[in-house]
């Protein structure tokens, strides 16, 4: 009997923090030694590090270059993992890192404003205009989140919106300068290069200053896995305390990124190591995540040294930011299936929406539909200025210009139905189509066939860019599938996928290729390549996904209760999911093929759609999908306007209109507090 009650407790998961920081750390240190051994070319190490030659430049370059560098990479990698575990711990939300909160994009985008037109800010100090840039951003995240008590939703929310919006910012600026901008983007792509140790003790400080801030709150931030009522109930400020652990990682991200640029994926990926691999408790992550962080940054720069040295790499610069998740990506799939399932923080806040505008807001959707039509055909600027066209020429141009407008409102239709779908089954305002990476993997297919040497007509591209996203799609579902494609997994899945496609892309556009700038042009969403034929074919799976969508809306209401009530009312869950994720995931390798990777219309249609009284799944595709042809068949005719002769890419344009509009509406209307 006492073998058959031992039998029947489940083994406890095992822990091997350590073996997994050991061998990132060993793998990390052996090539840093053999790497300081060549380079010192038989000198002696300790007289290099402590009464070093200075008329040998080996000895000087392992001391003022090689070992500065290798205390710059720990201390990022450390920082952006706290950074990280504290916004993921807050906002309770396992996408939640750096990133969420605007940072990285408002430093990049602060240093690219300043490089064009205030050069001498930059010469004087980069330090202080990334921060500027960074700190700009976070008061733009909490200024929208404050009216909402800094809910977790709302910080979310706020910082995907200012994240997208500085992005879309900063393509737009570097498509009009793009040759001037290269050696912002070799930095922005997250460069350890170093030439002593000044920048390293500046870090030092702040990390520990940060530190210290985090050891004060680390008895109130426990009590935030309980819940938002929990922690009240305890005489504990939740909206202080939130406002206090997102203002530590903002500072520690805002230090990194004025120092070596914009390294991605560490603050995601070290602390969702670190739990999977052991760290169940807050104070466990909160020591053991900056430690693999810390490893994991190390071990790819060490990687990343080894292959620039080759010859077949030696003549490109490639930014170890660009290439971490090249490392971080294999880890996190390979400990994915020790993920607990966590619980749904977010469905109340979905399903809960005002519905009382929405009847009147629907005929103003109308009215938006027939004057983006008359624009599209009617209204155009040429080269003697702006001019309405006659009935005689709208019906001379309308074999260019309607493929191009069917297409461009057809990837709003299918990127706001995709998304509305990610963001109801798996309860996450922060999920959208380009977070599956099927988005990715068609740049991805774009890339190899720019550098497979083929002649890079518009089939030959869609073929590439559909390979890719069909690969994509498959080794997603391979994988979700063994996981039952439980959410937070799958989401995770997702960005490991995407991370490591954008990687190579970013690697890509700051190689100096000249084909990088024709891939700019590729996957920030132009319809300047789309043939008539793919723009009447994916048409027709746009109305596909409008019919197919709502009829899944009963599954989706009833997985927003959750997997054990969904099961008991009949749904089949894992299918479900499945055929849901299938769905979302088709619709947005159709968009891909559109208008590139660049999906935030899929992130911002069911947010404006739930804003406007769309409460129930059917009724937010709908409105959603109204909201996704707008926006993008308008973006589509004003990308061809405002630049002319030049054309701006409609997913681009799409997202500077879209953004603002979003954001008042965030002010106006009461976000529901998870």
């Amino acid at each position: 009997m006492r073998n058959l009650a031992a039998a029947s407790v489940p083994a406890a998961p095992r822990d091997f923090r350590a073996a997994l920081v050991g061998v990132l750390g060993a793998v990390a240190l052996i090539l840093a030694i053999v790497g300081i051994h060549v380079q010192l070319n038989g000198a002696s190490f300790w007289t290099t590090l402590f009464a070093p030659n200075r008329t040998d430049l080996h000895q000087v370059l392992v001391r003022d270059s090689l070992l500065p560098r290798i205390a710059m990479t720990l201390l990022c990698g450390a920082a952006l993992a706290l950074a990280g575990t504290l916004a993921q711990q807050v906002l309770r939300n396992p996408l939640a890192e750096p990133m969420t909160l605007g940072i990285f994009p408002g430093s990049y985008l602060a240093l690219m404003i300043a490089e064009l037109w205030a050069p001498s800010w930059v010469a004087g100090g980069r330090t202080i205009v990334a921060l500027a840039g960074g700190g700009i951003a976070m008061l733009l995240v909490f200024g929208l989140a404050w009216r909402q008590r800094m809910s977790s939703l709302s910080v979310i929310l706020s910082g995907m919106i200012v994240n997208l919006y500085c992005g879309a910012i900063s393509l737009a600026i570097c498509m009009s300068h793009f040759d001037l901008l290269r050696g912002l983007m070799i930095w922005g792509g997250g460069a350890l290069d170093q030439s002593g140790w000044q920048e390293s003790r500046q870090l030092l400080w702040g990390v520990l200053a940060c530190v210290v801030a985090t050891v004060l709150l680390r008895r109130p931030l426990g009590v935030f896995e309980a819940g938002d009522s929990t922690v009240q109930s305890l005489g504990i400020s939740l909206q202080r305390t939130r406002f206090a652990a997102l203002l530590i990682s903002v500072v520690l991200t805002a230090c990194v990124v004025s120092t070596v640029g914009v390294i991605g994926f560490v603050g995601l990926a070290a602390p969702t190591l670190a739990r999977l691999a052991g760290a169940r408790r807050l104070r466990q992550r909160l020591i053991w995540a900056p430690l693999l962080g810390a490893a994991l940054l190390w071990a790819t720069d060490e990687i990343v040294q080894m292959v620039s040295s080759t010859e077949l790499f030696s003549a490109h610069l490639v930014p170890t930011g660009t290439v971490t998740s090249l490392l971080g990506v294999p880890l996190l799939m390979l400990l994915l299936p020790r993920l607990r399932s966590q619980p749904d923080l977010h469905a109340s806040a979905i399903a809960h929406a005002p519905v009382a505008s929405l009847g009147r807001r629907l005929p103003w959707a109308v009215v938006g539909l027939v004057v983006v039509l008359v624009l599209t055909f009617g209204i155009s600027r040429g080269v003697h200025g702006w001019h309405v066209a006659s009935p005689a020429q709208i019906g001379a141009l309308l074999f260019w210009r309607l493929p191009h407008a069917i297409a461009a409102m057809s990837a709003g239709v299918l990127l706001a139905v995709a998304g509305t779908l990610i963001q109801r089954v798996t309860a996450n305002p922060m999920a959208s189509p380009d977070l599956l990476g099927v988005s990715s993997g068609g740049a991805l297919g774009i890339v190899i066939i720019l550098f497979a040497g083929l002649d890079p007509t518009p089939g030959i591209l869609f073929a590439g860019c559909l390979a890719g996203a069909m690969t994509t799609l498959a080794l997603l579902l391979w994988l979700g599938g063994r996981a039952s494609f439980v959410p937070d997994r799958l989401l995770l899945i997702g960005v490991g996928i995407s991370a490591l496609f954008e990687a190579i892309v970013s690697a890509t556009l700051a190689s100096g290729d000249p084909r990088a700038g024709l891939l700019m042009d590729l996957v920030v969403g132009s319809t300047y390549y789309i043939e008539p034929a793919a723009s009447y074919a994916a048409a027709a799976v746009a109305l596909a996904g409008l019919v197919l969508g709502p009829l899944m809306a009963r599954w989706i209401e009833t997985l927003s209760l959750g997997a054990p009530m969904a099961g008991s009312l009949g749904v089949p869950v894992a299918r479900a999911r499945l055929a849901i994720l299938l769905l979302a995931a088709l619709l947005t390798a159709t968009a891909t093929l559109l208008v590139g990777p660049l999906s935030f219309v899929g992130l911002i249609a069911p947010h404006i759609a739930r804003y406007s009284g769309a409460r129930r799944p059917a009724v937010q595709m709908f409105v959603a999908s109204i909201v996704g042809a707008l926006l993008m068949g308008f973006a589509d005719w004003l990308g061809r306007q405002v630049m002319f002769p030049q054309e701006m890419p409609a997913g681009l344009v799409a997202t500077l209109i879209g953004g603002p509009y979003l954001i008042a509406l965030t002010l106006r209307k009461t976000v529901a507090s998870t």
